[in-house]
Protein backbone atom coordinates (compact mmCIF):
# COMPACT_ATOMS: atom_id res chain seq x y z
CA UNK A 1 0.00 0.00 0.00
CA UNK A 2 2.82 2.41 0.90
CA UNK A 3 4.42 1.80 -2.53
CA UNK A 4 1.12 2.58 -4.25
CA UNK A 5 0.74 5.82 -2.31
CA UNK A 6 4.37 6.76 -3.06
CA UNK A 7 3.86 6.04 -6.78
CA UNK A 8 0.68 8.14 -6.77
CA UNK A 9 2.49 11.04 -5.08
CA UNK A 10 5.31 10.88 -7.62
CA UNK A 11 2.77 11.09 -10.45
CA UNK A 12 1.06 14.02 -8.70
CA UNK A 13 4.36 15.85 -8.18
CA UNK A 14 5.40 15.22 -11.79
CA UNK A 15 2.17 16.70 -13.12
CA UNK A 16 2.65 19.98 -11.25
CA UNK A 17 6.19 20.88 -12.29
CA UNK A 18 8.60 20.36 -15.12
CA UNK A 19 11.91 18.56 -15.01
CA UNK A 20 15.09 20.59 -15.17
CA UNK A 21 16.26 21.43 -18.71
CA UNK A 22 19.73 20.19 -19.72
CA UNK A 23 20.63 23.52 -21.29
CA UNK A 24 21.46 26.33 -18.85
CA UNK A 25 20.46 29.02 -21.37
CA UNK A 26 16.90 27.61 -21.40
CA UNK A 27 16.83 27.89 -17.62
CA UNK A 28 18.28 31.42 -17.61
CA UNK A 29 15.36 32.66 -19.74
CA UNK A 30 12.94 31.67 -16.97
CA UNK A 31 14.80 33.13 -13.99
CA UNK A 32 12.83 35.99 -12.44
CA UNK A 33 14.25 39.19 -10.98
CA UNK A 34 11.87 41.03 -8.63
CA UNK A 35 12.94 44.39 -7.23
CA UNK A 36 11.17 46.01 -4.25
CA UNK A 37 12.10 49.70 -4.22
CA UNK A 38 10.45 50.22 -0.81
CA UNK A 39 12.76 47.69 0.86
CA UNK A 40 15.60 48.37 -1.60
CA UNK A 41 16.00 44.64 -2.18
CA UNK A 42 15.94 42.26 -5.12
CA UNK A 43 14.96 38.59 -5.27
CA UNK A 44 16.39 36.43 -8.06
CA UNK A 45 14.59 33.07 -8.45
CA UNK A 46 14.51 30.07 -10.74
CA UNK A 47 11.22 28.28 -11.36
CA UNK A 48 10.44 25.28 -9.15
CA UNK A 49 11.68 22.19 -11.03
CA UNK A 50 11.26 18.48 -10.42
CA UNK A 51 14.59 16.79 -9.67
CA UNK A 52 14.44 13.13 -10.67
CA UNK A 53 17.08 10.42 -10.91
CA UNK A 54 15.12 8.19 -13.30
CA UNK A 55 12.34 5.66 -12.79
CA UNK A 56 13.99 4.12 -9.72
CA UNK A 57 14.08 7.45 -7.88
CA UNK A 58 12.83 7.02 -4.31
CA UNK A 59 13.27 10.66 -3.24
CA UNK A 60 11.86 13.00 -5.89
CA UNK A 61 11.88 16.62 -4.81
CA UNK A 62 11.12 19.99 -6.35
CA UNK A 63 13.99 22.48 -6.21
CA UNK A 64 14.57 26.14 -6.93
CA UNK A 65 17.41 28.57 -6.39
CA UNK A 66 16.74 31.99 -4.91
CA UNK A 67 19.02 34.82 -3.87
CA UNK A 68 18.44 38.03 -1.96
CA UNK A 69 20.30 41.24 -2.74
CA UNK A 70 19.95 44.29 -0.48
CA UNK A 71 21.23 47.61 -1.77
CA UNK A 72 22.92 45.65 -4.56
CA UNK A 73 24.86 43.40 -2.16
CA UNK A 74 24.34 39.62 -2.19
CA UNK A 75 22.95 38.59 1.22
CA UNK A 76 22.40 34.88 0.62
CA UNK A 77 21.79 32.12 -1.92
CA UNK A 78 19.38 29.38 -1.00
CA UNK A 79 18.38 26.10 -2.60
CA UNK A 80 14.65 25.85 -1.87
CA UNK A 81 13.47 22.22 -1.62
CA UNK A 82 9.97 20.72 -1.44
CA UNK A 83 9.51 17.05 -0.52
CA UNK A 84 6.10 15.33 -0.69
CA UNK A 85 5.64 11.94 0.96
CA UNK A 86 2.98 9.76 2.62
CA UNK A 87 4.84 10.18 5.94
CA UNK A 88 6.69 12.95 7.76
CA UNK A 89 10.44 13.03 7.27
CA UNK A 90 11.09 15.70 9.91
CA UNK A 91 14.14 16.84 7.93
CA UNK A 92 16.79 18.70 9.89
CA UNK A 93 20.12 18.61 8.04
CA UNK A 94 21.79 18.06 4.67
CA UNK A 95 25.23 17.25 3.29
CA UNK A 96 26.75 17.64 -0.15
CA UNK A 97 28.44 14.72 -1.88
CA UNK A 98 31.81 16.10 -0.69
CA UNK A 99 30.71 16.09 2.97
CA UNK A 100 29.88 19.83 3.12
CA UNK A 101 27.22 20.50 5.79
CA UNK A 102 24.64 23.00 4.59
CA UNK A 103 22.98 25.54 6.83
CA UNK A 104 19.45 24.09 7.05
CA UNK A 105 16.33 26.29 7.28
CA UNK A 106 12.95 24.68 7.90
CA UNK A 107 10.37 26.78 6.04
CA UNK A 108 6.97 25.04 6.20
CA UNK A 109 5.16 21.72 6.69
CA UNK A 110 1.74 20.94 5.21
CA UNK A 111 -0.65 17.98 5.49
CA UNK A 112 -3.05 17.21 2.63
CA UNK A 113 -5.82 14.66 3.12
CA UNK A 114 -7.96 15.05 0.00
CA UNK A 115 -7.51 11.66 -1.73
CA UNK A 116 -5.00 10.15 0.65
CA UNK A 117 -2.83 11.61 3.36
CA UNK A 118 0.37 13.24 2.16
CA UNK A 119 2.87 15.55 3.79
CA UNK A 120 4.83 18.31 2.12
CA UNK A 121 7.94 19.67 3.79
CA UNK A 122 9.61 22.87 2.57
CA UNK A 123 13.17 23.72 3.56
CA UNK A 124 16.08 25.82 2.37
CA UNK A 125 19.77 25.06 2.17
CA UNK A 126 22.09 28.07 2.30
CA UNK A 127 24.63 27.86 -0.53
CA UNK A 128 27.83 29.95 -0.38
CA UNK A 129 28.70 31.59 -3.72
CA UNK A 130 31.97 29.62 -3.96
CA UNK A 131 30.03 26.39 -3.41
CA UNK A 132 27.51 27.31 -6.12
CA UNK A 133 30.46 27.71 -8.50
CA UNK A 134 31.55 24.17 -7.59
CA UNK A 135 28.01 22.85 -8.16
CA UNK A 136 27.97 24.52 -11.57
CA UNK A 137 30.76 22.21 -12.76
CA UNK A 138 28.86 18.91 -12.45
CA UNK A 139 25.59 17.38 -11.27
CA UNK A 140 25.68 17.54 -7.48
CA UNK A 141 24.18 15.02 -5.05
CA UNK A 142 22.76 16.20 -1.75
CA UNK A 143 21.58 13.94 1.06
CA UNK A 144 18.88 15.17 3.41
CA UNK A 145 18.55 13.69 6.91
CA UNK A 146 15.41 13.56 9.01
CA UNK A 147 14.06 11.99 12.15
CA UNK A 148 12.00 9.44 10.17
CA UNK A 149 13.35 9.59 6.63
CA UNK A 150 16.37 10.50 4.54
CA UNK A 151 16.99 10.76 0.85
CA UNK A 152 19.38 11.76 -1.90
CA UNK A 153 18.51 14.14 -4.71
CA UNK A 154 20.52 15.64 -7.57
CA UNK A 155 20.96 19.29 -8.47
CA UNK A 156 21.88 19.33 -12.17
CA UNK A 157 24.84 21.51 -13.07
CA UNK A 158 22.68 23.19 -15.74
CA UNK A 159 20.49 24.70 -12.98
CA UNK A 160 23.45 25.80 -10.84
CA UNK A 161 25.32 27.27 -13.81
CA UNK A 162 22.25 29.16 -15.09
CA UNK A 163 21.67 30.70 -11.67
CA UNK A 164 25.33 31.58 -11.30
CA UNK A 165 25.27 33.28 -14.72
CA UNK A 166 22.22 35.33 -13.69
CA UNK A 167 23.94 36.48 -10.49
CA UNK A 168 26.91 37.92 -12.44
Amino acid sequence: MKKLITASLICLISACSTTIPDNSSNIEKNISVEHDSFKNQTWIKTPLYLSRQGFTDTFPVKISYRALLKKGELKFIQLYVTSTSPTWGFYHSAKGEDGHSFSFNKIDSIVNSELSVSTTEHFGLTIPLSYLQKMGQKDWKIKVYGKRNEGVFVVPNSLSQAFLNKLK
